[in-house]
C-alpha cells in the first residue's frame, strides 16, 4: 500500500494553501527521490475580503530566503546564513507539527540582516503573483509590511518547501497520492493572510468669528457635535469640542486618533448667546491618515460666525451636553454668571 511505502519525516509545506481551509501540515517523504536539479515554481495570492491590498496601485512585495537544501531523500541541510536553525524532521501526525515549524519560521527571520539577502522576491499585483525558475530546498517566506491608504498591513512568516506534496491533506486515504509536487501554483497555489491595523489620523475645526460681542463682556463659547462612522462599521461614536473666543479673529481645535478613510460628520450644536452660524450647520469630510507615511492634507471643516441682534449674554461649555433618552446629545443653558 502506499502508505507503507512512505517514510515519516520532513516537513513539506507550512503555509495557508488556497486549496486547503487549514493550514498544511508537514508530510511525509515520498517513496520516489526528489530531482534536486529540476526548477520550481510558486504563486502567491492575498486571502481575505475587504482589504485594500487588492486595490490598483498596491504591490505586496514577497521575499524568499532560501534556509536549507534538500537531497533526493528529503532531508534538509541549512544554509550559511541560517546555520543553526533547526531544520529536523518532525512526524507529520505529530500534534505540534505546525507549531514547531511556525516556530522555526519566526527563529529563521530572526536571523536576516543587511548582509543576508533573499535569493527572490516575488511582486503581487492586484494581489496575485508568481514566479519560477526557483531551486529545491526549504524556503523563508517573508512578507514586509505593506502600508495603504488606511490600514498597515502585516503578514507571519512561513516555511515552505520546494517540492512538497499533499498526502497528507488528502482525508480519503483511498485517494492519496505521494508525487512530489514542483509547482505550487493553481490549486497548489499559496495564500498570504494579512493581519489588518487602522491607521489613524487628525480633524481640524477652523473657526472665524467676525465680530464679537464686546458689550457682554463674556467671552463666546462655541460647541461642535463630531459624529465619526468607521470605514468598516455602520457604528458611529460621538465626540464633542468645544472653542471660546474673547475678541473676533481665527482659532481652531483638532480631534485626534480617528480611523483614516471614516466619514466625519460635524455639526456646530451651539453658537453662543450673541452670535449666529454665517456657514454650513453641517458638515462632512473623510479622514486621511496622518502617520509617520502619510502623503494627503489634514481632513479639516471650517465654520464663521457673527454677531446677531440678540445681546444677551451667556457662554456654553462642552459638558452641558448630555444625552437624552434617543440617545442624542442635548445641549442644556448653563447658569449665568455675574
Amino acid at each position: 500500500m502506499m502508505n507503507k511505502r512512505l517514510k515519516q519525516g520532513t516537513t513539506f509545506l507550512l503555509a495557508l494553501a488556497l486549496a486547503f481551509p487549514l493550514l498544511t501540515l508537514p508530510g511525509a517523504r515520498a517513496a520516489n527521490a526528489i530531482e534536486t536539479n529540476r526548477k520550481c515554481s510558486v504563486s502567491f495570492s492575498v486571502s481575505g475580503e475587504g482589504n485594500e491590498l487588492t486595490a490598483a496601485g498596491t504591490d505586496i512585495k514577497v521575499n524568499l530566503y532560501k534556509v536549507a537544501d534538500v537531497d533526493v531523500s528529503g532531508n534538509y541541510t541549512a544554509t550559511k546564513d541560517f546555520t543553526g536553525l533547526d531544520v529536523s524532521s518532525v512526524r507529520a501526525d505529530n500534534n505540534d507539527a505546525a507549531s514547531k515549524w511556525a516556530e522555526r519560521a519566526k527563529k529563521a527571520k530572526e536571523k536576516l540582516s543587511d548582509s543576508v539577502k533573499p535569493v527572490d522576491t516575488v511582486t503581487l499585483t492586484g494581489g496575485i503573483g508568481n514566479k519560477d525558475g526557483l531551486d529545491t530546498g526549504l524556503y523563508l517566506v517573508d512578507t514586509p509590511e505593506v502600508v495603504t491608504t488606511n490600514y498597515t498591513y502585516t503578514f507571519t512568516p512561513y516555511l515552505v518547501s520546494l517540492p512538497t506534496n499533499n498526502y497528507y491533506n488528502i482525508e480519503d486515504e483511498a485517494n492519496r497520492n505521494d508525487d512530489w509536487i514542483y509547482d505550487l501554483t493553481d490549486s497548489n497555489a499559496i495564500g498570504l493572510k494579512p493581519e489588518e491595523h487602522a491607521r489613524y489620523g487628525d480633524l481640524k475645526i477652523n473657526k472665524t468669528l467676525a465680530n464679537h460681542n464686546a458689550t457682554t463682556g463674556k467671552k463666546a463659547t462655541f460647541v461642535f457635535q463630531i459624529e465619526i462612522t468607521p470605514l468598516k462599521s455602520n457604528k458611529t461614536e460621538t465626540r464633542i469640542e468645544s472653542l471660546d473666543f474673547e475678541a473676533a479673529g481665527d482659532s481652531s481645535v483638532t480631534i485626534t486618533k480617528i480611523p483614516a478613510g471614516a466619514t466625519v460628520k460635524v455639526t456646530e450644536v451651539y453658537s453662543g448667546a450673541s452670535y449666529k452660524l454665517i456657514s454650513e450647520k453641517d458638515q462632512e469630510t473623510t479622514i486621511v491618515a496622518t502617520d509617520k507615511d502619510a502623503k494627503g492634507d489634514l481632513a479639516s471643516v471650517s465654520f464663521t460666525n457673527d454677531v446677531d441682534d440678540n445681546m444677551n449674554g451667556g457662554y456654553g461649555v462642552k459638558n452641558n451636553f448630555k444625552l437624552n433618552e434617543n440617545g442624542q446629545y442635548q445641549y442644556t443653558e448653563p447658569a449665568e454668571k455675574n
